[in-house]
């Protein structure tokens, strides 16, 4: 089941270092705190509030250097993050394995988040 980012009690991270905005934190009815990176994927369960923001800046960007795939048609096609907002994810056709400089940016899929389709390449997080 696709996990939805809960709208209420939840807000932007931003690393304490460089103000870069690196996830979402949920805080629950009992006072603990869930990390969500960009993606909207539940990093952990409850932690303390230092323990969330820890791990989602120790997650940083890395998103946008790993290899990713999308389901598309049937078929899983390699893409690279072009950018993330709130209620989307933008990405660019890549070759396997590609680097950056390989993806073709000027064209890109938008998809609504939280998505299913989206994939990282193995090896390469969680």
């Amino acid at each position: 089941m696709l996990q939805q980012l809960p709208p209420d009690n939840t807000f932007d991270h931003r690393r304490s270092g460089d103000g870069e905005h690196v996830g979402y934190i949920h805080m629950t009815d009992a006072g603990g705190f869930i990390p969500f990176d960009l993606l909207h994927r539940q990093r952990a369960e409850a932690l303390e509030l230092e323990e969330a923001e820890n791990l989602l800046d120790d997650l940083g960007l890395a998103m946008f250097v790993e290899d990713w795939w999308l389901d598309l048609d049937g078929e899983q096609v390699p893409v690279l993050i072009r950018e993330v907002r709130r209620d989307g994810v933008s990405v660019a056709f890549t070759a396997s394995g590609a680097i950056a400089k390989a993806a073709d940016m000027t064209t890109s899929i938008d998809i609504l988040l939280p998505t299913d389709r989206l994939h990282q390449a193995k090896g390469t997080g969680t």
